[in-house]
């Protein structure tokens, strides 16, 4: 299935490079997922960065930010570098220009560096080192300060879309709906289009998810131990004994898990969230 993976950097923790902290991802492996198998589609590392007074055109005439991926897992952790041995620790740069009229959030493509970086060192971090030498007029909210709070939505992060069906998922004993399912509880996948709901303009990621749902008959033999409680053992052991059929069992979920949820808030401010019991995981007759 397509996902959305989204992370962010800490705030206060982390290693310094020429007196910039580096941003720093880890690859977190999902419940029910081994192996770091992602077909990137896309990257992109939403970054803070706010006009503070008017550009002086005789300083700079343009503003430049770049990103560059930190090559090296030697590095301690603060440390001043002359230009040769930056570049010797550093490795494809990506740079943005910004514009005064587009003040706020903005938008890197780090696609290809995220691709090297799950498919070569999927388990080492992902280190950034973001340089703007021209940014005086602007205020880049790397979280330099002790001040600065791990809970601030102007925090930087970064946001995977990745191809269906491309990593590798540990099989459950659950059943999931297919054409030899018949008509048994199963957990059927159905996807949920945010922009298909209208909800494209104030939702960042994911694009959408598999909420799925479940469906499918309980009135087949069962033997005592696949009950979930014992009062659900009585009350079936009732209404076959009186056939009553109006207490005809339900498949419904058994397992849920939460999502992370990217998306516009007050102010334009940007609020990342995870939401408890989003997605069905497992379906049965309790």
């Amino acid at each position: 299935m397509p996902r959305d993976l989204t992370h962010s950097p800490p705030s206060v923790a982390g290693s310094r490079v020429n007196q910039n902290r580096l941003l720093e991802f880890r690859a977190a492996v999902e419940s029910g997922q081994v192996g770091q198998e992602f077909r990137v589609r896309a990257a992109t590392l939403w970054l803070k960065a706010d006009v503070v007074q008017r550009h002086d055109a005789a300083k700079c005439r343009t503003t430049d930010i770049f990103v560059f991926k930190i090559i090296s897992n030697r590095l301690p952790e603060s440390v001043t570098l002359s230009s040769k041995q930056f570049d010797r620790v550093t490795a494809d740069p990506i740079s943005i220009t910004l514009d005064e009229s587009n003040s706020g959030w903005q938008k890197i493509d780090l696609t290809e560096t995220v691709r090297t970086w799950l498919t070569d060192s999927s388990k080492e971090k992902l280190r950034l080192f973001v340089d703007c030498s021209c940014c005086s007029n602007w205020h880049i909210h790397l979280f330099n300060t002790e001040r600065d709070k791990r809970s601030s939505p102007n925090r930087p992060f970064l946001v995977i879309h990745t191809d269906p069906n491309t990593a590798k998922r540990v099989r459950r004993r659950a059943i999931d709906c297919s054409v030899d399912s018949g008509n048994q509880c199963c957990k059927q996948r159905f996807y949920v289009s945010f922009k298909a709901l209208g909800w494209d303009d104030w939702v960042i990621a994911p694009q959408g998810y598999y909420a799925n749902y479940c469906r499918g008959d309980c009135g087949h033999h069962r033997t005592p131990d696949t009950y979930v409680t014992y009062h659900t053992h009585i009350i079936e052991e009732v209404r076959k004994t009186q056939h009553l059929s109006g207490m005809t069992p339900c498949c419904a979920p058994l397992k849920f898990s939460s999502m992370s949820l990217i998306y516009y808030g007050p102010d334009s401010t940007i609020i990342k969230r995870d939401l408890p019991k989003m997605v069905v995981d497992e379906c049965g007759c309790p």
